[in-house]
């Protein structure tokens, strides 16, 4: 498989863990990861280790929930060669909660995988969002527009 064409089947796998997530749908999920997967969350704990962990807390996200998902993403950026890829893009999520309160934020996420029996798998995911250091809070606000270009010294 060419360097292309490993990148599009990664876009592909990305694409349905995405819809899996917007649908909520835990098996289709857990079906885009490795069982041993790693995966630094943007809450609750501060990392899930295997898939059975990061199900339950998927769970009681879910729980939370009143419907489907909305995550809009952007700046998707995928690279990979015959074995290992990673994918890194910015995500605008929302949801309503089950008391109808609607919920929106921007993250940041990077995904790494493994090809394993052909097959590309999730083996681990990091999804944040920046902190203001001064007040110590999340900047869920802070999408895409407050990119910082580094300068040369």
């Amino acid at each position: 498989m060419t360097t292309s064409s490993n990148e599009a089947a990664v876009h592909a796998r990305l694409e349905q863990w995405l819809e899996a997530s917007r649908a909520m749908n835990l098996d289709a999920i857990r079906a885009c990861y490795v069982p041993d997967m790693v995966s630094y969350d943007c809450h609750s704990a501060f990392q899930f280790q295997g898939i059975d962990a990061y199900s339950k807390h998927l769970e009681m996200c879910f729980s939370h929930m009143a419907g489907p998902a909305t995550i809009e993403v952007s700046e998707l950026s995928v690279t990979a060669d015959e074995h290992i890829a990673f994918g890194h893009m910015t995500m605008h999520c929302g949801c309503t909660s089950t008391s109808g309160t609607e919920h929106w934020c921007w993250l940041r996420s990077t995904v790494c995988l493994r090809k394993i029996d052909g097959h590309w798998l999730i083996a681990h995911d990091h999804c944040s969002a920046p902190f203001d250091p001064m007040s110590n809070q999340a900047m869920l606000d802070a999408g895409p527009q407050t990119v910082q270009q580094g300068r040369a010294a």
